[in-house]
């Protein structure tokens, strides 16, 4: 991650593939390590959802308060957990990018 990047908050946005579906122990692996993230400080949002029309695609989506609460969470004891089950999950093809936020306007 570049040190260059936005001074305010942050965006995490991606995809993960479930090469066997989304199984009940993928919800739970994924609710586990939504709840724990949510609970960090500077976490402002973090979702997991299932793509409507590519229903092996878990689509991600995080707002952090700022690089450094990010980074706190990459240092995570839980998002490590969380990578270390992947291959037992079927977890794969992830495809996540952080993103400065440089203006927003409401809809």
């Amino acid at each position: 991650m570049s040190e260059t990047m936005a001074l305010g908050r942050v965006i995490v946005a991606g995809s993960v593939r479930a090469k066997r579906g989304v199984t009940l122990p993928v919800l739970a692996a994924m609710a586990a390590m939504s709840s724990a993230s949510r609970a960090e400080e500077g976490c402002e949002c973090y979702y997991y959802s299932i793509d409507a029309f590519e229903p092996m695609i878990v689509r991600i989506f995080e707002v952090w308060s700022d690089i450094s609460a990010l980074r706190r969470h990459r240092d995570s004891n839980h998002l490590k957990l969380w990578r270390s089950k992947w291959n037992e999950l079927g977890l794969c093809d992830d495809d996540i990018t952080t993103y400065g936020i440089s203006f927003e306007v409401p809809l």
